[in-house]
């Protein structure tokens, strides 16, 4: 079977770190695949030697000096080359597979990452893409059953499928987490924009910091509101207690070098670096938003569940776990650990996707 992933990036994201897990996955199990990307840049996550990876552009710079009409054209020429029976595009990816492969015969997999009405009310030309593409997508992959029983009826979309993301191994292969040391670290991992509300846990932090002076949260991150969050951070008066930390390539040493994960989405897919840190073994708070962490966290079993934009009850939930014995936060840690290798790993993920691709090559058949 010859598989084809199109994305944008191979960096900085949790779709791109599916894309490459999965796709790794899909060769180890004898398949021919291939992964088309936009743009390259240094800190990519890794592509198994068995992939054929193929780019547009060496760098964004590059990129942006190539015209919409000849990205196209670039892009139809790769798919072309690889002629792949089936594939699966992310993101940007997938639009942009959709214009480029007109008259191609092959499958087409669109991946929805947030609540899919995020996708049905985005404006502008990329809104309008994404819903002409959805809709002529021959499956849609959704990552939780939240995210199928928010989509509207006359949406359009065909054949979708709930498929969640895979867990890192090197997660999952930590040693358990210690946690016989004092309480001091917490750890926020994703982009800063406006979807992760950092705002409302930075709000939380300044009441923590009236009875847990010593405890510190740095954010690991990169994105369009960093000043706005810098902005934040000193407004509160929490500079050196609230740290913007950049991006990490060794974001598992982080964790295992913390007492807590918080994420305090406004709304999510299903977060990768939530699902990494509980991997880890970590303790992890994190609003109840429509989907994603309830599919990941049983509240007070595996972590905790806060209401979302509520930081009064997430600095509540941090003291009281700040408070807790070792033996009840070892507890908590060692359940989400159990639970994502359970559930989880890449290979149960591998094996899902490749049923479903499968399925729809024996359809065309």
């Amino acid at each position: 079977m010859r598989v084809l992933f199109v994305t944008g990036t191979l960096s900085h994201g949790g779709a791109q770190r599916v894309i490459s897990v999965v796709a790794n996955q899909l060769a180890e199990l004898g398949h021919e695949v291939s992964m088309i990307v936009f743009r390259r840049y240094e800190n990519e996550y890794p592509v198994s030697s068995k992939v054929n990876l193929l780019s547009m552009a060496a760098s964004q710079e590059e990129y942006d000096h190539i015209s919409g009409l000849r990205r196209v054209i670039m892009l139809r020429k790769l798919i072309r080359k690889v002629k792949p029976d089936v594939a699966v595009g992310f993101l940007e990816g997938g639009y942009g597979m959709y214009l480029s492969s007109f008259g191609m015969r092959f499958k087409r997999i669109a991946s929805a990452r947030v609540n899919p009405v995020h996708l049905l009310d985005e404006g502008g030309s990329r809104g309008l893409l994404n819903r002409i593409w959805f809709r002529h997508a021959d499956a849609v992959v959704m990552q939780t059953e939240g995210q199928i029983r928010l989509l509207p009826k006359n949406s359009g979309w065909k054949n979708c499928k709930v498929i969640a993301n895979p867990v890192s191994e090197s997660a999952l292969e930590t040693p358990e987490h210690d946690f016989n040391r004092p309480f001091t670290r917490i750890i926020m991992a994703g982009r800063l924009d406006d979807q992760k509300d950092y705002p409302m846990a930075i709000r939380a932090m300044k009441t923590v910091h009236e009875s847990l002076p010593s405890l510190v949260l740095d954010i690991y991150g990169e994105g369009e509101d960093q000043a706005l969050i810098e902005k934040e951070i000193n407004n509160s008066g929490l500079e050196g207690a609230v740290n913007l930390k950049g991006w990490s390539q060794s974001i598992l040493d982080e964790y295992a070098s913390s007492d807590l994960y918080v994420m305090s989405s406004k709304y999510e897919g299903m977060p990768n670096s939530l699902m990494e840190a509980m991997a880890c073994g970590l303790v992890c708070i994190s609003t109840d938003c429509e989907t994603g962490p309830s599919d990941l966290i049983t509240d007070g079993e595996d972590g905790f569940l806060i209401p979302v934009g509520d930081s009064e009850k997430l600095a509540e939930c941090i003291v009281r776990v700040a408070g807790m014995s070792q033996e009840k936060r070892t507890g908590i840690g060692n359940s989400a650990k159990k639970h994502m290798r359970d559930e989880f790993s890449s290979e149960m993920i591998g094996r899902k996707w490749e049923s479903l691709l499968k399925d729809l090559i024996r359809m065309e058949g």
